[in-house]
């Protein structure tokens, strides 16, 4: 399929469909005024704040934030792809897809898929078979039941038994018509050392299939019933099954993710499966190794909190904070679920019942919170070592935290606890940030806050920089003018500049842009600006005199930016200054060029 015949493609269905329409079959919508509204089918709300606009072709929830166009939607209530959701469509409409001819190694990439998903099934089959069916079982069976897991759990999960035999598996596959080559690229069977043929990769585990988001098995991990090693082992890497973008219990976890607006992940599968069946489902596993980006923004997509319950032993918090900083970048919010008593939440859950864990869960940490406990912790800050081995561990912590009120806050109680000036625990913050600004051999994988020095955007500055967005989508001969006169840097909304960005990248590429071209590159931008250009798309737009309005807009925009480098650059002196570092002088004279375009721009 040719670009351009599918861009035209993805046209027709957008100006064909009518968005209200569409989300009605999901949804009840009453018209008020020029907007429909419902109740959000993203997060539980009994008051509608879900709103669509059918002229724009946009929805939004004011309550959870979650926006976009139609295919959004459909993405998001189907669990689908764009193309499936475009599919989805194109059905609905009756309009037919372009196909074009694949090459024959595409075909054979297809095929050679479509059979590793089917070993995957047969192999999950012939476990499961083995489990419930075999005397090779029983032991197992005997170990599940006494880990409170039933017969009709087993079934549900299709839980299965990997017998202890070298080739068992192997054999059985190979009867049903499966190639060796695809034994081996699926993972199940491993080449033996010496001589033809191969060997069962799983032998005397119980196997866990995992599944993708759809409910198909991409693969297994297997737990050992005695003490030999590795207590567990997952499949290899694989063309259907890469760990790093996989979730245990995702795809029976998905719903209930999305109507409570929460997800809890644990460490292990017999975590999942016990809070499962004890009626927390909304719990998923990161397959025993580190989290990574990729399972979170499978989450962060279904705009959900992520609660962390991992293991309350070292190695369990030490594996916390890890999956913390993977995340802590992407977003999210994040909060920690504290298990007393050195358990694992399979544990505490058998031992004092699902609500004693519900009730774990509504005390769950903010992020920041947990940091800062788990920084006090490390010493004894009752001596002078200890208070500075303390502020040493707190600063890189809220030096790194985006949210300033909350900074600000942490400050003032953690020196009354302390017993240090407030002033001192910020002159150590400004001191980390200065010195990471200078030290080029730092990796930053993170932003540091400089909200802790100056004020974060104020709320008319975010409102300026919609209005401005706003006003170039109603009218897109404006962008050659605000791009002329505005640099995206000087945006200081995150998700807002992510916007401005892609509408002067957008007219940068085509020199005069179309808007149905502008429309069809909406969905290029992340999740959250995405949410946001759908409430800005949902905003009143009456403008008197829309170029006096760029204006005033952009001088707004301006001013913020010039006054924020100014502190930036103030503070960067006086720090300097005082750590007898003679470069002061030019950042001295850099906020003061700054100051006389910020007075010029008030006149």
């Amino acid at each position: 399929m040719k670009d351009a015949v599918f861009d035209e493609f993805i046209d027709r269905l957008r100006s064909e469909s009518d968005i209200v329409s569409i989300i009605s079959d999901y949804v009840p919508l009453k018209k008020k005024g020029k907007n429909f509204w419902g109740c959000c089918p993203f997060h539980g709300e009994k008051t509608p704040s879900f709103s669509v606009t059918p002229d724009k072709g946009f929805f939004y929830c004011f309550g959870c934030q979650t926006g976009g166009n139609v295919f959004n939607f459909i993405m998001r209530m189907e669990n689908i792809t764009f193309f499936e959701a475009a599919k989805f469509l194109a059905k609905k409409l009756n309009i037919p897809v372009p196909e074009r001819e694949k090459t024959p190694r595409e075909q054979a990439k297809e095929q050679e898929l479509a059979k590793i998903y089917q070993a995957n099934e047969v192999a999950r089959d012939f476990f499961h078979a083995c489990l419930t069916k075999t005397k090779y079982g029983e032991p197992a069976r005997e170990y599940l039941l006494n880990r409170g897991i039933s017969a009709e759990v087993i079934d549900f999960l299709k839980l299965g038994f990997a017998p202890p035999l070298w080739d068992k598996l192997s054999l059985t596959l190979r009867e049903r018509g499966i190639a060796l080559d695809i034994l081996l690229k699926s993972g199940l069977s491993a080449p033996r050392n010496s001589g033809d043929g191969v060997y069962d990769r799983f032998r005397n585990r119980i196997m866990f299939p995992i599944n993708d988001v759809r409910g198909k098995t991409v693969g297994f991990g297997g737990r050992v019933l005695d003490n030999s090693q590795p207590k567990y082992l997952n499949s290899p890497e694989t063309e259907v099954f890469n760990k790093r973008h996989v979730l245990y219990g995702l795809d029976n976890a998905y719903k209930h993710i999305r109507e409570l607006g929460e997800v809890i992940i644990v460490e292990g599968y017999m975590d999942v499966i016990t809070l499962y069946t004890q009626g927390i489902k909304n719990v998923v596993a990161s397959l025993g190794t580190a989290f990574t980006p990729e399972q979170a923004r499978h989450l962060i997509k279904l705009n959900a909190r992520l609660l962390f319950s991992y293991d309350s032993d070292a190695a369990g918090q030490i594996a916390t904070v890890r999956a913390l900083e993977t995340v802590r970048s992407l977003g999210a919010t994040i909060k920690v679920v504290t298990i007393p008593d050195g358990k694992d939440p399979d544990e505490f859950v058998r031992k004092h019942g699902s609500q004693a864990f519900q009730d774990l869960t509504k005390n769950a940490q903010p992020l920041l919170d947990y940091q800062l406990d788990q920084a006090m912790k490390s010493d004894d800050y009752s001596t002078v070592q200890g208070k500075i081995a303390v502020v040493g561990r707190l600063t890189p912590i809220l030096a790194e935290t985006d949210n300033a009120v909350a900074v600000n806050a942490h400050i003032t109680r953690l020196s009354q606890v302390l017993a240090i000036d407030e002033s001192a625990l910020r002159s150590e913050i400004t001191k980390y940030i200065v010195q990471v600004k200078k030290d080029k051999n730092v990796k930053l994988g993170k932003t540091i806050n400089i909200a802790l020095l100056c004020k974060q955007p104020a709320p008319a500055v975010i409102q300026a920089e919609r209005q401005l967005i706003r006003m170039m989508c109603d009218d897109l001969s404006l962008v050659p003018y605000v791009s002329e006169k505005l640099s995206s840097n000087e945006i200081q909304g995150t998700v807002q500049q992510e916007i401005i960005n892609f509408i002067f990248d957008a007219y940068n590429m085509e020199s005069t842009i179309t808007q149905a071209a502008f429309n069809a590159g909406i969905n290029a931008l992340s999740e959250k600006a995405n949410n946001e250009f759908s409430h800005i798309m949902l905003l009143e737009s009456q403008f008197d005199d829309v170029l006096k309005s760029v204006d005033d807009c952009i001088k707004t925009i301006r001013l913020a930016h010039l006054t924020t480098l100014y502190e930036q650059h103030r503070l960067n002196a006086d720090e300097l200054e005082r750590m007898g570092d003679s470069n002061f002088l030019q950042e001295l004279a850099e906020s003061q060029r700054i100051k006389h375009e910020i007075s010029k721009l008030h006149h």
